[in-house]
């Protein structure tokens, strides 16, 4: 199956998402930020869902080859974040290194995206990066409910496993995020079985509803917060806005695709490094000083959502350059183009 733009059209857009969902510290609107929990986790995890073959077999060669797609950029974008964290805890404080290193070592040996399910003690969340993690489980729990007899009922016990358990504790490398977030996969792997994204599959009522069922998700003002299994509204009606959501930006990704060219091709492009977007933006979000930035940002004459995000941007964009330009073993890993003997511009998914 040849790749369909307007996935990475879609995605280059959920990235854009990520990246202000996480800045309501610096004046991003609350209602704005709600409306995007709604749907760009869940985004994510059904895209790659949609890549994800059936018939995918649960042996040591795919986990092998899904931890080096997901294990790997995570373990590479913890150790730089140890390693700023050093420099800045030198620089700063250099009497609470000590501390501050076993603080954040345990933070990325544990790989928890949120401090709220209770966590053992002494154990912080590591942030963002909890996806990489949850995506790995997540493909290798659908690849084993797809052997399974039935494997909806499967995806289903992983996903209300991962929900409930997490009231009572929660697992390292965020296992129960990845229970959870098996459930969008598989609805991205049954969306591209049923083709359910050809023009003529879906009727325009239909379209209709997925876009009023998002809306009223969105109207509710619920939080969906997959990092904790946190679904505060009705649960079903989250997993439903979800995905609705996901259908919506994808078919609007579809029409950009065929009548904004420019605009497409712009998403596109952010849609195929959306990986060490993400990893970098993690690294700016646990190392940068944005206490400090914000008490100067503040005093300039210019809105502080504005002057905040051209900060953020322009601190995940060197990054990702430098990141670009480190030695290929690294670089490889972030971005296809590096690797030796490929030309291709895409980050792995």
């Amino acid at each position: 199956m040849s790749r369909d733009v307007s996935f990475d059209i879609a995605k280059g857009f959920a990235i854009i998402c990520v990246v202000l969902g996480h800045s309501e510290a610096l004046g991003v609107p609350a209602d704005l930020a709600r409306a995007i929990f709604t749907f760009h986790m869940p985004l994510f995890f059904i895209v790659s869902g949609y890549f994800t073959k059936r018939d995918a077999v649960l042996d040591r060669a795919y986990v092998v080859r899904c931890a080096r797609s997901m294990f790997l950029p995570y373990a590479i974008t913890c150790a730089i974040v140890l390693l700023l964290f050093a420099i800045r805890t030198l620089l700063i404080w250099p009497e609470g290194l000590v501390d501050v290193m076993s603080t954040s070592t345990l933070a990325a040996l544990y790989g928890t995206g949120t401090q709220e399910p209770p966590l053992p003690e002494g154990v912080t969340q590591i942030g963002a990066i909890w996806f990489l993690l949850a995506l790995f489980w997540g493909k290798l729990f659908l690849a084993a409910a797809n052997r399974a007899p039935h494997t909806p009922i499967v995806v289903l016990i992983l996903f209300l496993w991962g929900y409930y358990s997490g009231w009572m504790f929660w697992l390292p490398l965020s296992i129960q995020a990845g229970a959870c977030a098996t459930l969008f996969l598989y609805f991205g792997q049954r969306i591209r079985e049923c083709d359910l994204l050809a023009p003529s599959v879906l009727s325009l009522p239909l379209w209709l509803v997925a876009v009023g069922v998002w809306l009223m998700c969105i109207n509710m003002g619920y939080k969906l917060v997959m990092a904790s299994n946190a679904y505060p509204g009705d649960m079903l009606v989250d997993v439903i806005g979800g995905l609705c959501g996901t259908l919506c930006v994808i078919k609007a990704a579809q029409i950009i695709s065929r009548h904004l060219p420019v605009l497409g091709r712009s998403l596109a492009w952010l849609g195929t490094v959306t990986l060490p977007i993400f990893c970098m933006h993690l690294v700016e979000l646990d190392v940068f000083l944005w206490e400090n930035a914000l008490e100067f940002l503040s005093a300039l004459p210019v809105p502080l959502w504005a002057s905040g995000l051209a900060l953020r941007v322009a601190l995940i964009a060197v990054m990702c350059v430098i990141l670009y330009f480190l030695p290929r073993p690294i670089s490889g890993v972030f971005f296809r183009s590096r690797i030796a003997g490929t030309g291709e511009g895409r980050t792995r998914a």
